[in-house]
């Protein structure tokens, strides 16, 4: 062993397939570790997705709420391509 190289060949490919091993197990799905700030957080006030403090809110009226399930929002995107795609068909 040199100082270059401090490990043998054979630690070397231990320590490579460790890392490999360990790499294939990474996890990146989002976990929620803390309820609380979550509900915290669902509950305040949001403009384009982004927090809010209640002045600006009253400021302005045209708050667009973040909403937890989307089916309202579903909901408006059906009705705009079933109008758009209406339209499409009548004047080609």
């Amino acid at each position: 062993m040199s100082r270059a190289c401090p490990y043998s060949p054979q630690e070397k490919k231990e320590r490579i397939q460790r890392y490999r091993t360990k790499r294939k197990l990474r996890n990146f799905n989002k976990k929620i570790k803390y309820a609380c700030r979550k509900t915290l957080a669902d509950s305040r006030p949001r403009i384009r997705g982004r927090f809010v403090r209640n002045k600006e809110t009253e400021n302005n009226p045209q708050v667009e709420w973040s909403q937890e399930d989307g089916e309202e929002d579903e909901m408006n995107w059906i009705g705009f391509l079933d109008i758009h795609s209406h339209q499409m068909l009548i004047n080609p």
